[in-house]
């Protein structure tokens, strides 16, 4: 049992109904997303690092400013406290002040190094300014001076407030240098100017200088390395003036040693101030640089990183989409193209053949998909063939089944043609006709099942076909062929090739009009040409109808060729006559007898190209010779409904076509009293029905004797309609033409007026009215062959029980003939039925002979 129970979806925005593109970005996104956080996170800290270096370099150029400044101030006060050029010394003091402060003020730097530089400034101002003035004493200007000292050592390391060890490490070296070369210049202006401060003070001044020299000799000699020769020199030189100092015998003021060894001391940091001014800044420099330069390419490594991510995220995706396109595509394309085609090749040969495989050779899960798709695709194949073969025996045992049936069929036509001669029973014989008609629609049936399992019918090529004899032979297919009318009818004749499926396909159609039509109403078959000398016969019948919708789908089944499927079974007349027309090029279409009434009945035409008809008066078409032929059935369709014939002009029926249009006299035509003759040496020859003939009953045979041969009640017959612009389309609904109405036989009932009411009369032209008996008689000699018209088509009023009409003899006489008294009727001479029903079925015997011979070998 189905579920019908609908599949739940999922959302359009659910995880599941992403593209596998978007699915593949999303698996990255993440990962992406902390590899941008991490390294920007990365290139902002490389750069900050680099920005602080940067400054830092910034600030460690100012530690030579420092230190030039703290020696132009020493100089200037040495200088005037000992004498010397003070000018000198105190230009170069404002110029070194005045670089300081402007690097101050340019230079981003804490607020300590700010305050402690701005402190050295103006505290060396304002001390050079009293020395200059000579406001303070030598003890005096040595005590402020070294609090400068002890500034300038802040300032200088702070400064250089690098993370680097090495870098810190000289800039302590630099601030010691600094403060040792100060207080070595302190001493000396002590020695050298302090006789005049007494003995002790002059000592304890000294030696509260000399008080914070270890701490300044360790870290130079740190720097400098303690087994170094310098560092053992500042170390030797500081205890030889710690002891000159201790000693109190010693003299101060003077002192050679003292000199020699402050002199000495004050090289070595003059020294180390030099080289640590220039390494301070280059290696700070350095670090910035290289800072930038690990900003730069931290920023570069994380950008190149997030690139290459991308770039793969891309192929990987690529390398999904691109296989699950193609096959998509490639399934899409075997589904809808290949498989069909493939398997319509392998049901018209029987043979099968390998597939192109999806174009996705991969071994991932998308390739292996694409390869089971491959095999479905050859599995399709591979049933498809089977099935084909299954078809082909199924075939060929239709065929064979049919075949034998036909030979069975034929065997009983024989038996029965055997009883027919030999009978003389009439009731009897009647009955042998009855099974004659069910064997030949029996033998049709049988053609019925070949079409259906699609064997071909061989055909040899034979002699053309006259139209009316293959309209006499459909209707010899059918049981109620008392019910046919033909009318309109041309001289011409179709190929043999396709005249024994013709046959078939009218059979079908006459058929099905009969049998969806009153017992009491007639079936009209007609011939309509068109302007590319082809042909249209029509059936029409004034049955059941069908809606605009029901023709559509049947005109749309008729298209397709008779193709199977499951309405075969139910409509296999519509599948037969589908089949056949498409197998020589034929069209058939069906449309209202009477345009927008649906219950006026049904008429099915059958357009016949020019390639299959043989013209014997090509004038009757209304085409030259020399006109091109459509290339198809569906031209010539089209080239009928693209004819239009101007108004007020008319056009020739085929009827008037042999004649001259001006010429009223009579036109005596062969079989226009509805008795159609048999040459006596050959009587199986085809008899040619006149283009436009009387209303005359189609007999089972194709040459009937004239004596026996029923009559169906008489119908006024319009002439062929010669417009072909209506071709294939509905009618306009007919008006009343005659001053009295139609009827068929004396004890029609109601329903039978409502039908024989319904009656088509589209055919009738008004432009062929110039063609009516009673205007063509001009002469007293015409009213004889006016009276023998009528006489010919007076109606038959009685009929058998089985509905065959019963003649009257003398019911035909011409008035005036040559034994104009009065005889008395007799009673009927069971000799003469005989007699009658044996020429009868003579003719009928001559038609199916001749019908064999000319292309009708496998006449259904």
């Amino acid at each position: 049992m189905n579920d019908t129970r609908s599949v739940k979806r999922p959302a359009p925005l659910a995880l599941s109904n992403w593209p596998v593109r978007v699915k593949v970005l999303a698996i990255v996104v993440v990962p992406l997303l902390l590899a941008c956080v991490f390294g920007g996170l990365r290139i902002y800290s490389s750069a900050t690092e680099a920005a602080e270096l940067r400054h830092a370099a910034q600030r460690a150029d100012m530690v030579p400013a420092v230190v030039d400044y703290m020696a132009a101030l020493e100089a200037a006060m040495v200088t005037a406290t000992e004498g010397g050029d003070a000018r000198q010394a105190l230009t170069v003091f404002e110029s070194r002040r005045t670089g300081l402060q402007h690097l101050l003020d340019v230079t981003p730097v804490d607020d300590g190094v700010r305050l402690a530089t701005n402190t050295l400034i103006d505290f060396g101002q304002n001390l050079i300014d009293k020395i200059s003035a000579d406001a303070i004493d030598l003890r005096t200007r040595v005590m402020t001076y070294a609090p400068l000292l002890i500034t300038s050592e802040t300032a200088i390391t702070g400064l250089v407030g690098a993370d680097d060890e090495r870098v810190r490490s000289d800039a302590d070296t630099l601030s010691r240098a600094v403060g040792a070369r100060g207080q070595m210049a302190m001493q000396r202006m002590l020695v050298n100017s302090g006789a005049e401060l007494p003995e002790p003070l002059l000592r304890s001044a000294m030696v509260t200088i000399a008080g914070t020299e270890p701490a300044t000799v360790t870290a130079m000699g740190g720097y400098l390395g303690g087994a170094t020769e310098q560092a053992s020199t500042l170390r030797s030189e500081m205890v030889k003036r710690m002891a000159l100092l201790s000693e109190p015998t010693t003299a101060l003021v003077g002192n050679p040693e003292l000199l020699a060894s402050q002199k000495i001391t004050g090289d070595i940091a003059a020294g180390l101030i030099a080289q640590t001014t220039e390494d301070i800044p280059a290696a700070v420099a350095r670090q910035a640089d290289d800072a930038r330069t690990a900003a730069i390419r931290d920023a570069a490594l994380v950008g190149a990183a997030i690139l290459v991510a991308l770039i793969l995220v891309t192929l990987v995706a690529r390398s999904m989409v691109r296989p699950l396109r193609t096959l998509r595509d490639s399934a899409l394309k075997v589904a809808h193209e290949d498989l069909p085609r493939e398997v319509e090749h392998v049901r018209s040969d029987g043979k099968e053949f390998p597939v192109q495989p999806i174009p996705v050779h991969t071994t991932e899960e998308v390739g292996q998909v694409a390869h089971a798709v491959d095999e479905l695709h050859q599995q399709a194949v591979m049933l498809a063939g089977e099935q084909a073969r299954l078809q082909l025996q199924v075939t060929d045992m239709f065929e064979t089944l049919s075949r034998r049936n036909r030979s069975l069929v034929d065997q009983q036509l024989s038996l029965i043609d055997r009883l027919e001669r030999d009978e003389e029973d009439p009731d009897r014989l009647e009955s042998l006709f009855r099974l004659d008609h069910l064997a030949a629609r029996m033998r049709r049936n049988g053609s019925n099942l070949m079409v259906l399992a699609g064997a071909q019918i061989s055909r040899e090529r034979a002699e053309s076909v006259p139209v009316t004899a293959l309209v006499n032979a459909a209707a010899s297919e059918v049981e109620d062929y008392t019910r046919i009318v033909t009318t309109g009818l041309p001289d011409g004749e179709v190929d043999g090739v396709v005249a024994g499926d013709l046959v078939h396909l009218l059979a079908e159609l006459l058929d099905n009009a009969l049998r969806y039509s009153p017992p009491t109403t007639e079936v009209r078959v007609s011939a309509v040409p068109t302007g590319n000398n082809g042909l249209v016969i029509e059936v029409s019948d004034t049955g059941l109808g069908m809606t605009e919708s029901d023709l559509r789908v049947a005109n749309t089944r008729l298209e397709s060729g008779g193709e199977v499927n499951p309405y075969t079974a139910r409509h296999m007349g519509l599948f037969v006559v589908g089949r056949l027309a498409a197998s020589h090029g034929l069209v058939v279409r069906l449309r209202s007898t009477v345009a927008g009434e649906p219950d006026s009945g049904t008429t099915a035409g059958v357009y016949i190209p020019a390639r299959l008809l043989i013209h014997t008066a090509p004038a009757q078409y209304g085409g030259r010779d020399d006109e091109p032929v459509p290339a198809d059935a569906h031209a010539g369709i089209a080239t009928a409904l693209a004819l239009e014939v101007p108004a007020g002009v008319p056009r020739e029926a085929p009827a008037a076509a042999a004649g001259p249009a001006t010429d009223l006299l009579p036109q005596r035509r062969p079989g226009a009293s509805g008795i159609v003759e048999t040459p006596a040496e050959t009587p199986v020859a085809p008899i040619e029905t006149p283009v436009a003939t009387s209303v005359a009953v189609v007999t089972p045979a194709a040459t009937p004797v004239a004596a026996v041969t029923p009559v169906a009640p008489p119908v006024e017959t319009p002439p062929a309609r010669s417009e072909v612009a209506a071709f294939f389309s509905p009618r306009p609904q007919p008006t009343e033409t005659n001053g009295h109405a139609r009827h068929a036989a004396a004890d029609s009932d109601p329903d039978d007026a409502i039908y024989q009411k319904m009656l088509s009369e589209w055919l009738v032209d008004p432009h062929e009215l110039s063609h009516s008996t009673d205007l063509n008689w001009k002469s007293v000699w015409d009213h004889g062959w006016s009276a023998a018209e009528a006489a010919e088509a007076a109606p038959v009023l009685d009929h058998t029980a089985e509905g065959l009409p019963v003649r009257r003899p003398g019911a035909r006489l011409v008035p005036g003939h040559a034994n104009g008294e009065p005889v008395a009727s007799a009673g009927r001479d069971p000799e003469a039925v005989r007699n009658s029903i044996g020429s009868h079925f003579g003719g009928v015997h001559a038609g199916r002979l001749r019908a064999q011979e000319t292309g009708g070998a496998d006449f259904p």
